[in-house]
C-alpha cells in the first residue's frame, strides 16, 4: 500500500508481515547510520532482534510522560555524538508515545532525516504511526508541541500483538470502534460481533480490521494532511478524552480516555444536534462491550476538565470544537465544515450527566 502527502508530492509504504531481521539487515546497506528508538519493555522482548552492531540502540521509559522536551533533547544529544548525518536513518518501534516522539525528533534532527515507523501497539498499527503527525506533551497539555512529518515506510506486522496484555489490546479497539463510528458503519456491525478477546479471532479477521483501519485513516489524511477541516473527524472522542487524560496527569490509559470521551461526545451529539437516541445506545453498547466506559470523574473535577479541553488545538473562539456524527458511519457536515462550536455551559451539561 502507498500513501501520497498531496502537499509535499512525497510518498511512503505501507508494508505487511516483513521479516524484520532481513528488513533490518537490508536498511544496514542503504543507510550511513541507524538507530533504533523504543522503550524499554519493547527492548526487552525483542533485543535479540536488536542487538545487531549497527543498530544503535536508543531506549526511554515507558509511558506517556516519555513524550517529553527533554526525551527529545536527550535523543538529539546521543545521535549527535554518533555523528549521524542526513544519510542515515532512525526507526521508532513501540506503541504511539515511541511513534510520536521520535517522529518529531526525525523531522527536526539536522532539519529533517528519514523515519522509518515499525508500530508493535494496536494504537500505533491503526492510528498513530499513519498520517505524519508527530509530537511531545508539556504541562498544559497533550500533543501541544509537534509537526507534520511522514515517514518512508510504516511496517505493520501483526505477530506483535501476542506479546500485548488485553488491557493494551482494548487501548487500540478503542481507535478502532472510533473508525467505525465516524467513517465506516460495516466495521461497526463487525465490532458487534467479534470475540471481544481481541487475538482470539481469526488472523483474517484481525488483519482485515486492521486494514480496513489504515485505508480509513490513509483517506482522510490524503484528503487533508494539515488538518484544516475534514482530518478532524479522527479526533472524535478525544476533545473530552485528551481532557480526560490531563486530569490524570497521563496515568490512565489513552484508549479508556478517548473511551469515555467518546461516550461523552456522542450524548452531546444527541443532545444538541443530530445524532438519533438509537445510534447513541449502539455507541454506548458497544463501548460497554469493550470495557471502554471505565474511567470515572467527580462533578468537582468538572471545570478542570473544560479548563483542559480550552487547549485543544482545533479551537478557534472561546468556545469548544468537536467533530460529531450524525449516524454510526458518518459525522455531521456544517457550514460545509466537519466540526462544530459547542458552549461550556452544553459541554458542562453533559458532563454532570456522566459524573
Amino acid at each position: 500500500m502507498k500513501t501520497r502527502n498531496h502537499i509535499y508530492k512525497e510518498e511512503y509504504k505501507i508494508e505487511f508481515d516483513k521479516d524484520l531481521g532481513k528488513y533490518l539487515s537490508s536498511l544496514n546497506k542503504k543507510y550511513y547510520k541507524i538507530s533504533v528508538i523504543t522503550d524499554e519493555n519493547i527492548y526487552r522482548i525483542y533485543k535479540n532482534l536488536l542487538n545487531k552492531r549497527y543498530l544503535n540502540v536508543i531506549k526511554i521509559k515507558p509511558g506517556e510522560k516519555s513524550k517529553s522536551i527533554e526525551n527529545k533533547v536527550m535523543i538529539e544529544r546521543k545521535l549527535l555524538k554518533l555523528k549521524f548525518n542526513r544519510k542515515s536513518a532512525i526507526i521508532a518501534l513501540g506503541g504511539g508515545v515511541v511513534g510520536d516522539l521520535v517522529g518529531f525528533v526525525a523531522s527536526t534532527f539536522l532539519r529533517g532525516i528519514d523515519l522509518i515507523q515499525i508500530p508493535t501497539s494496536l494504537v500505533a498499527m491503526v492510528d498513530s504511526s499513519i498520517g505524519g503527525k508527530t509530537g511531545i506533551n508539556n504541562d498544559l497539555g497533550k500533543n501541544l508541541i509537534g509537526t507534520f512529518y511522514n515517514p518512508k515506510s510504516i511496517i505493520v506486522n501483526s505477530s506483535f500483538l501476542k506479546t500485548l496484555p488485553k488491557s493494551e489490546l482494548r487501548q487500540g479497539l478503542a481507535e478502532i470502534i472510533k473508525y467505525g463510528i465516524i467513517y465506516d458503519g460495516k466495521l461497526f456491525k463487525l465490532l458487534e460481533k467479534i470475540n471481544t478477546n481481541f487475538m482470539e479471532n481469526s488472523e483474517q479477521i484481525i488483519n482485515k480490521i486492521i486494514k480496513n483501519c489504515i485505508c480509513i485513516k490513509v483517506k482522510v489524511v490524503e484528503e487533508d494532511f494539515k488538518e484544516t477541516d475534514k482530518r478532524s473527524i479522527l479526533n472524535f472522542g478525544h476533545t473530552v478524552g485528551h481532557g480526560l487524560e490531563k486530569l490524570y496527569s497521563y496515568k490512565k490509559s489513552h484508549g479508556d480516555c478517548i473511551g469515555l470521551g467518546m461516550a461523552i461526545e456522542a450524548s452531546i451529539a444527541n443532545k444538541y444536534f443530530s445524532l438519533s437516541d438509537n445510534n447513541l445506545n449502539k455507541i454506548y453498547t458497544i463501548l460497554n462491550r469493550f470495557s471502554l466506559r471505565c474511567i470515572k470523574y467527580s462533578s468537582a473535577q468538572i471545570k478542570t476538565i473544560i479548563k483542559h479541553m480550552e487547549l485543544d488545538k482545533k479551537n478557534k473562539t472561546n468556545k469548544i470544537t468537536f467533530s460529531l456524527p450524525d449516524k454510526i458511519g458518518s459525522i455531521m457536515v456544517n457550514n460545509k465544515k466537519h466540526t462544530i462550536e459547542v458552549s461550556k455551559e452544553k459541554i458542562n451539561s453533559v458532563l454532570k450527566e456522566f459524573s
